[in-house]
């Protein structure tokens, strides 16, 4: 029996679509469990996390016309190689746009959940959504540019979106404390610093792949983005230590996004 099935999965493998869909898949899943593991308070429901992950790979469709419909404006107000047309394509249409996309779809499913109710369940659920949407762009350019480029995002780009993720989560998280204790105000920021700042580290991000054809500019790039896992790491590291339950809030009352 195992014979047979490393033969069906060699046969398999040898077929070019299924190679791709494998390459681009797993490390989105592999993400998304590093995340979901470190989700020790009380641990969210597969079926849950799932549906993040289609709702992720599903916001792609809306961030895509958003996209195109901010092009098409930017494209009548500056021309390509003005400076501020490169900020408020990569910041603004791209950034804003996918960013928003996937808040969108992780609060219509998650903000009145019975099963939010600890800090760290926002990091998984950005996570989640961010996976799903990595993995639907994986396919997108593995189809366009083939398997090789898939290597390449599946050690920068992939990651690239958790980071994203955390910096979503976080203030995600705080949002619902702030809810919670009826800080209408506070929420509010807290919502609204959930698409700004990660859609600010995407924008960043974008810019300066997109310019990194010298070898400085190169260097800057991977120096940003080495930055970025880091402080990333840290901050999720920090976040699961200090898990509450959000009604019973922190051991220092503040629901503020620690590092």
């Amino acid at each position: 029996m195992e014979v047979l099935f490393e033969l069906l999965f060699r046969l398999l493998f040898n077929v070019p679509i299924v190679r791709l869909i494998f390459v681009a898949v797993l490390p989105s899943v592999l993400l998304i469990r590093y995340v979901w593991k470190k989700d020790r308070l009380e641990p969210e429901p597969p079926k849950l996390v799932w549906s993040l992950v289609g709702l992720g790979i599903l916001s792609i469709l809306p961030a895509m016309l958003l996209e195109l419909g901010g092009l098409a404006v930017l494209n009548m107000l500056f021309r390509k190689e003005n400076i501020l047309y490169q900020i408020v394509h990569w910041f603004l249409v791209v950034g804003v746009s996918e960013e928003f996309c996937k808040y969108m779809m992780m609060r219509l499913k998650t903000w009145k959940s019975p099963d939010f109710n600890c800090f760290f369940d926002a990091m998984v659920y950005s996570a989640a959504v961010s996976a799903g949407f990595a993995l639907a762009e994986n396919l997108i350019y593995g189809l366009k540019y083939g398997v090789g480029v898939l290597f390449v995002r599946a050690l920068v780009s992939i990651p690239a979106h958790i980071c994203f993720s955390v910096f979503m989560g976080a203030w995600y998280g705080s949002a619902k404390r702030f809810s919670a204790a009826g800080d209408v105000r506070r929420a509010r920021r807290a919502h609204l610093l959930s698409v700004a700042i990660p859609a600010a580290a995407h924008g960043a991000f974008d810019i300066l792949a997109s310019n990194s054809g010298s070898a400085p500019a190169l260097i800057f790039f991977f120096v940003y983005v080495a930055a970025m896992f880091i402080f990333c790491w840290r901050m999720l590291k920090n976040q699961a230590e200090r898990d509450a339950y959000i009604d019973r809030g922190t051991e220092d009352g503040d629901p503020s996004p620690q590092t």
